[in-house]
């Protein structure tokens, strides 16, 4: 219902298109959908985390394995084994979503820089573990299958017998065992640090080990691993890029195994990059002009994936990108039909009119069940540990800065920032009307408000979200803000005050973060009396700062998540982000444990205890409580105790509209490719939460 509401509001923003634009070539129908498209109401996955998961097994036999002509044509001439040999021994069959396809053809599409990170999207992402195709939990894919101890603290995966690198070179246990004792351990690299989802509690890194060439073993000494196997589903940056190391490639590189730095062994290292450097994806890097405009990406003949009637996967054999760093340059080219498949490459919702003009004489159409996923665009962060630094005023003091802080944390101030603004007017101001008029929440569409979470989804979108300016004043009034003769509200100690705006461009359109706070300006001014500043941080080196060192008063964001407990910091303060900047770096720096002192680049390098009994505490344990749970009903309970919590003692961020429809579009001759995916977040991964590989176009 949401997103058939949203894409009516983008009908009316359009104008009633010519009947010619209206009538743009259909997006063709799934007739075996590998998921149907998520509900409000469909049902939350039931699974125990502790058991087993594997993943679907091969349903053809060997004698049914097929290939692409141009892999028969190099087994014929003897320049490749015979696909059985090519396969793992246990492949994965992918159902089609609408048939089975069509070898052959090209995918030509676009990014804006040399990570390409929105096409690794497609396929990057098949990681031992990865979003399931409707978002409502995860499954095995690169492993054949994954389970916990009774107590959590040792996860292990079983990878798939006989699975190869794209260069027919074996992957086994010795490829992750080179990762974590030469690469991810090794002091003297200075690439990449291990993350906390790979330490234990003390901080010392966990425990793996490797007792066969198909066995992975994680261990914890004294914190359950529940949750953290699944950061490796998260977007093409936590496996593709720091975990899928070929070590029989890599040792010619490495320092202890060859005469090169660790220099040569960076530049080597980046497979999205570096032709000929193996991976384990539908299709791996070929080809890169030199002057690193166009990639080519080649069919793997070593992917594990095959159809339902035996056919190896990809149908496509290639994915050519040009990299076109100017966004309405690609928008030109999106509306100009120049692009197979276009995501996140055509602009955000302001330009779906335009795109919907040109979709027939393109021969595209749009996919609409495709939503940016935004629980709030924009959205504004209200600090809740703002201190002196940020040279807000003229006396910058810690005196003036305690006294902006306590109103900042009150609830009745939040309240009312949160009710004493008509969104609807700034939805039309900034997005032509286009989205949901909401509180802020995280994204719609996330696992946690499946089933029984939709009644916590709809109490935090609907918490302080109507208009009452009569009592936004009162809360105002009794808050002691009285005011003044310049006809603006002035601190409770009579103090000046202005409610200063950081904006940038996050969530893709400065324009649209300029525009709605300069609407949100005239109303807090106009509405509530509160003099605003506008602090436009596009491009500044401070933009950063100003959040994680807790100088922001207000900052313009875009909210979005699916899986909360992977990536928690719109919920919980554990790290050094966001509404409780310094909370979160008191946790993620190990509280008591830090030493460091202040120095010129921060003035609380440990961060700041939370207050006992504080809404930074009680959502610090909360995260605790939900990362030592077994289950994943159980840890959907535990966030919809958090949404009370946020309730409750909130708003911390204030939302203005959320979940608009975005431009996803694909020309009219691709097929099997699922209509269902956000865009905002892209721990998700979408549109890699279905299988890229299963694509294929009409000849």
């Amino acid at each position: 219902m949401r997103k058939a509401q949203l894409w009516l509001s983008v009908s009316t923003v359009v104008g009633l298109l010519a009947a010619s634009c209206a009538q743009a070539t259909p997006a063709p129908q799934a007739t075996e959908p590998v998921a149907a498209e998520p509900t409000a109401t469909s049902q939350a996955i039931v699974v125990a985390e502790a058991s087993a998961t594997p993943a679907p097994t091969a349903e053809v036999s060997e004698d049914q394995y097929k290939e692409a002509p141009q892999l028969a044509d190099m087994v014929a001439a003897g320049d490749l084994p015979p696909v059985a040999e090519r396969l793992p021994a246990n492949p994965v069959v992918t159902t089609p979503v609408e048939s089975v396809g069509q070898y052959g053809g090209t995918i030509q599409t676009a990014s804006w820089w040399p990570e390409v990170g929105n096409v690794q999207l497609y396929f990057a992402v098949e990681a031992p573990i990865k979003w399931k195709a409707d978002l409502t939990g995860y499954e095995a894919a690169l492993v054949e299958s994954y389970e916990w101890s009774d107590d959590g603290k040792t996860f292990t995966m079983h990878l798939r017998e006989g699975l190869k690198w794209s260069d027919g070179e074996p992957y086994t246990s010795a490829d992750w065992q080179f990762w974590w004792e030469d690469f991810a351990k090794n002091e003297e690299q200075k690439v990449w640090t291990i993350p906390a989802y790979l330490r234990n509690n003390d901080g010392t890194p966990i425990t793996m080990s490797f007792p066969d060439e198909y066995t992975v073993v994680w261990e914890s000494t004294d914190r359950p691993l529940y949750i953290d196997p699944y950061f490796m589903a998260q977007g093409f940056w936590e496996f593709a890029k720091n975990f899928m190391k070929p070590a029989h490639y890599l040792k010619d590189y490495h320092p202890e195994y060859s005469d090169k730095t660790w220099e040569d062994y960076t530049n080597q290292d980046k497979w999205w990059q570096t032709p000929g450097y193996p991976c384990l994806f539908a299709w791996c890097l070929t080809e890169l002009s030199e002057d690193g405009q166009n990639y080519t990406f080649s069919r793997n003949p070593y992917y594990w994936r095959v159809d339902t009637e035996g056919n190896q996967l990809p149908y496509i054999d290639e994915i050519k990108v040009e990299i076109v760093a100017d966004e309405q340059t690609r928008i030109l080219n999106c509306s100009q039909g120049k692009y197979d498949t276009a995501f996140r490459i055509c602009g955000g919702p302001n330009e779906i009119p335009f795109l919907a003009e040109n979709a027939a004489a393109g021969e595209y159409h749009f996919l609409e069940n495709y939503l940016n996923g935004a629980g709030a665009w924009p959205g504004y962060m209200i600090n809740q540990y703002y201190v002196e630094g940020g040279k807000n005023y003229e006396n910058d003091t810690p005196e003036k800065a305690a006294e902006i802080r306590s109103v900042l944390r009150d609830q009745r101030f939040r309240i009312a920032l949160s009710t004493g603004f008509d969104r609807q007017r700034i939805i039309d101001v900034a997005w032509g009307g286009i989205g949901e008029a909401k509180g802020a929440t995280i994204s719609p569409q996330s696992w946690h408000f499946a089933g029984e979470g939709q009644a916590a989804y709809e109490k935090w979108a609907n918490a302080y979200a109507e208009t009452d300016i009569e009592g936004a004043n009162a809360l105002l009034d009794d808050l002691g803000m009285a005011v003044g003769a310049d006809g603006f509200r002035t601190l409770p100690s009579g103090e000046p005050f202005v409610l200063t705006v950081d904006v940038s461009d996050w969530g893709g359109s400065l324009k649209v973060q300029v525009d709605a706070a300069d609407e949100m300006k005239r109303q807090y001014e106009e509405n509530l009396s509160i003099a605003v500043s506008i602090n436009n941080l596009q491009g500044q080196p401070d933009l950063d700062t100003r959040t994680n060192e807790g100088y922001y008063m207000l900052r313009g964001a875009h909210i979005s998540e699916i899986d909360i407990l992977t990536y928690p910091d719109w919920m919980y303060p554990i790290v050094n982000r966001y509404m409780f900047p310094l909370e979160g770096r008191y946790f993620a720096k190990g509280g008591e444990a830090c030493t460091e002192e202040p120095n010129e680049s921060s003035q609380y390098p440990c961060g700041v205890a939370p207050e006992e009994g504080s809404p930074a505490q009680l959502l610090q344990d909360l995260y605790l409580k939900a990362r030592d749970t077994a289950t994943i009903e159980d840890r959907h309970a535990v966030v919809w105790e958090t949404i009370d919590v946020i309730v409750e003692q909130g708003p911390f961020v204030i939302g203005v509209g959320g979940d608009q429809p975005m431009p996803i579009i694909v020309k009219d001759h691709m097929r099997n490719i699922l209509d269902f995916g956000v865009v905002g977040p892209w721990a998700p991964s979408t549109p890699g939460n279905q299988i890229a590989a299963q694509w294929w176009i009409e000849q």
